[in-house]
């Protein structure tokens, strides 16, 4: 819906450049079940128009890079990319390129994934124009994680509101935690949303060890203000 109607060249921009410090859902995802990302890009592209797109995967993920990129010759060979499909719509057909950045933590941003993207300094854009406007190459873009596009197999499977349900109100659907620091069971998680803080420590990661107290949660990237052991039954949404 943000692409300009009548849109000759559009692109989708898989931003996979996890660089906040304890996060690591992509990587996982990406090394278990790269073909899962990779039909979820198809099935965006296809409802964009995207004749070509691109994954931006943190320089770092040595292991992930190598399991992508002999997961996106399997999806050549198998004719899925890089072959004319014939759709109600007509003929469309995708090619995918993966990118490894150079470790640069801003490129995390979206505007700056796509300056590194043309080889440029990655540094912020101004916006607007925003991306969905003007993005890579000048020319309309959408930029999503991960974890999105991932969903969307099930979604076109079993619909919106199926998925929906597994969430809490306006919040639907699950999402994937990466828990780390002073829990027994630290590790990645998919859980429905409006689970609390608390559920997540104790009856997800099995408490703090040694039976102390939470003193303070950091609930999301290192700019974020904790939370601290009152504040804990709040719903993750």
């Amino acid at each position: 819906g943000f692409i300009p109607k009548g849109a000759q060249t559009v692109y989708l921009v898989v931003n996979a450049d996890e660089s906040e410090p304890g996060t690591c859902k992509d990587r996982e995802m990406i090394f278990w079940d790269p073909h899962l990302m990779i039909e979820g890009i198809i099935l965006a592209s296809y409802a964009l128009g995207c004749k070509h797109a691109y994954i931006y995967i943190r320089g770092e993920m040595i292991r992930e890079v190598a399991v992508l990129e002999r997961a996106v010759q399997e999806a050549y060979q198998k004719g899925y990319l890089g072959r004319e499909q014939q759709t109600a719509a007509g003929a469309f057909q995708l090619e995918l390129t993966v990118h490894r950045g150079a470790g640069a933590y801003i490129c995390g941003e979206e505007t700056a994934l796509l300056n590194s993207l043309e080889g440029k300094r990655g540094q912020p854009r101004l916006k607007p124009p925003f991306p969905a406007v003007k993005g890579l190459f000048g020319q309309p873009t959408i930029v999503n994680n991960v974890e999105t596009l991932c969903n969307i197999p099930y979604i076109v499977e079993h619909g919106g509101a199926k998925f929906a349900e597994l969430g809490m109100a306006r919040s639907g659907g699950t999402r994937i935690l990466c828990v780390s620091g002073h829990v027994n069971r630290p590790g990645v998680y998919e859980l429905p949303l409006g689970i609390t803080t608390r559920e997540l420590i104790h009856e997800v990661c099995g408490g703090v060890p040694g039976g102390r107290k939470v003193k303070a949660v950091i609930p999301g990237g290192s700019s974020m203000p904790p939370l601290d052991a009152d504040e804990l039954d709040v719903p993750i949404e």
